[in-house]
């Protein structure tokens, strides 16, 4: 009689941490102990993990010490469960920020539905816009970003201004996990739909193209 063959590996939960650099490098780290990666998880949804000197990656084979300043990007693919809960409570508002891939019809709305779902005390209105962020090494980023705020549509399109704001941006993974940019190394970020709301100094100006020379 055949014993049926079990996928010991099933279950198994691993953490891979890949760093984009400002130079145009990428570095990856892996950690395979489950009590490890949740504390790796901790540290990395500190809200001003970017804002230190430096970030130090060590294990028993070594330590590595990155200036954060050379930080553009740092992704965190895992199916455990990250620590930080969406929609941010931001200084802009509620914001549930995603990985952008080619979605399903319905899945904008699905997300909308969820912020308005969240505890609120007053009414708002969901908009939602595709950001493609560049970074200083020439990574690009294609986030789609919910904002649930308060007051007229005029402020809630001002409010992605402020998003650059904060000590860092931090994202869901699509296959699981987080992600986190560093704002002070971005170069240009390009949005969709055009925002209402422009600055009377915005250039009347079309995107012709973009190279990277790195």
């Amino acid at each position: 009689m055949n014993t049926p063959l079990v996928d010991m590996t099933a279950d198994r939960i691993d953490l891979t941490l890949e760093l984009r650099s400002a130079d145009g490098t990428c570095t990856e780290y892996y950690q395979a102990d489950e009590e490890r990666i949740r504390e790796t998880l901790r540290l990395l949804c500190t809200p001003r993990l970017l804002a230190q000197p430096q970030l130090v990656l060590a294990s028993e084979h070594g330590v590595s010490t990155i200036p954060c300043r050379a930080i553009d990007i740092i992704l965190a693919r895992t199916s455990a469960q990250v620590p930080v809960m969406f929609p941010l409570k931001s200084p802009v508002g509620l914001l549930d920020i995603t990985e952008f891939r080619d979605e399903p019809p319905g899945e904008e709305q699905a997300a909308a539905d969820a912020l308005a779902d969240s505890d609120c005390s007053k009414p708002l209105n969901p908009i939602i816009s595709k950001l493609e962020i560049h970074t200083l090494g020439g990574w690009v980023t294609t986030l789609k970003v919910a904002a649930m705020t308060q007051g007229t549509v005029h402020d809630q399109r001002q409010s992605f201004a402020h998003l650059f704001d904060l000590p860092v941006i931090p994202f869901r993974l699509k296959m699981g996990g987080l992600g986190l940019i560093n704002p002070n190394n971005i170069t240009r970020v390009s949005a969709h739909p055009t925002p209402d709301a422009l600055p009377n100094t915005a250039l009347p100006m079309e995107l012709l193209r973009w190279t990277n020379n790195q």
